[in-house]
């Protein structure tokens, strides 16, 4: 069985007020009112002066200094993110994976289930891990331009990055099983504008959704009513009330603090929301967590994770003060 070892989120320094983003990213007086009383957004966490392997290194390096014991046992990192491209050319790439590649890790990127992908990797790495093997599943990427960072009457973006160490041996948590969908209509998403890859998805969401809650309940042989938490991506909050009540999922069973203050950070959310509920000390051992998301293409993963009696370390740095 796949255990999560270990976890580090981290966030830009600098924030950012809903109402401060108007002419930045042209939203009228209207849009703002609902991305705020309706959706749920207060602040966010960007920096566009921070590059982002300034980012991924805060994120890698807290976790790797925590786990030095461990490192002689990575075979596999692999860095996920929603966009294609993360950089351009000759722009500097994690020193911590550049390192990492050099001492013979298999090092690569995953991205096309976009949002989803971080936990489609959950899956994955279980599948390529051996018995004494450990990976690292990096998560991460910039909200550098408007077109980016706002979808339209939906969700807007902002930016953090959690690394995970996976393996065999004990941890906090242990990764129960994995489920993904596909829904291929979906699939053209180059992030160009004018693009009508969202053409009918606003319809066919909360039926995707709701219909992957359940069918991956059934896969892993669970009930609603197994669940401690779902943590899902943070879209936003209207979304998922209703999916929850579509699935047959109690809506307080729903982890959804963290969408006012972070906003959507592309495919962290899942694991910043289990990162906040091991602040919050809300989780207890034996506890079931369903994390879940939904990247454009479209994807939808689950992961089910019980919690175990090993601690979180909790001294999670961050590039800016704590949250």
């Amino acid at each position: 069985m796949l255990n999560l070892l270990d976890l580090s989120v981290v966030f830009p320094a600098r924030q950012e007020k809903l109402a401060d983003l108007a002419d930045d990213l042209s939203l009228s007086r209207n849009q703002i009112r609902m991305y705020d009383r309706f959706f749920g957004f207060e602040t966010f966490h960007c920096d566009h002066a921070e590059p982002l392997h300034h980012l991924l290194d805060q994120a890698v390096g807290a976790l790797m200094d925590r786990n030095q014991n461990r490192q002689s046992a990575l075979s596999h990192a692999v860095h996920c993110h929603t966009l294609l491209s993360t950089q351009v050319f000759d722009t500097p790439a994690s020193s911590h994976l550049a390192a990492l590649a050099a001492a013979g890790v298999e090092v690569f990127d995953a991205t096309m289930n976009h949002c989803a992908t971080g936990l489609s990797m959950l899956g994955m790495l279980d599948h390529l891990l051996g018995p004494d093997d450990t990976g690292l599943i990096l998560i991460g990427e910039k909200a550098f331009h408007p077109a980016i960072r706002v979808i339209e009457n939906t969700t807007i973006m902002g930016e953090a990055a959690a690394a995970l160490l996976v393996g065999r041996t004990p941890g906090p948590f242990e990764v129960v099983d994995t489920f993904t969908r596909h829904a291929p209509q979906f699939w053209k998403n180059t992030g160009l504008r004018g693009e009508n890859y969202l053409d009918g998805f606003d319809s066919a969401y909360v039926q995707l959704a709701s219909k992957t809650l359940q069918d991956a309940l059934r896969h892993f042989g669970r009930t609603p009513q197994d669940l401690r938490w779902v943590m899902p991506h943070n879209v936003n909050a209207p979304s998922w009330y209703q999916v929850a009540e579509d699935a047959g999922i109690d809506t307080q069973k729903l982890r959804l603090s963290t969408i006012g203050c972070y906003g959507h950070c592309f495919g962290v959310d899942p694991f910043l929301n289990l990162w906040r509920g091991a602040q919050d000390d809300v989780l207890q051992p034996d506890d079931e967590v369903l994390l879940f998301s939904i990247g454009l293409g479209a994807t939808a993963s689950c992961a089910l994770l019980r919690v175990t009696d090993t601690p979180l370390p909790l001294s999670f740095p961050q590039t800016g003060v704590s949250q």
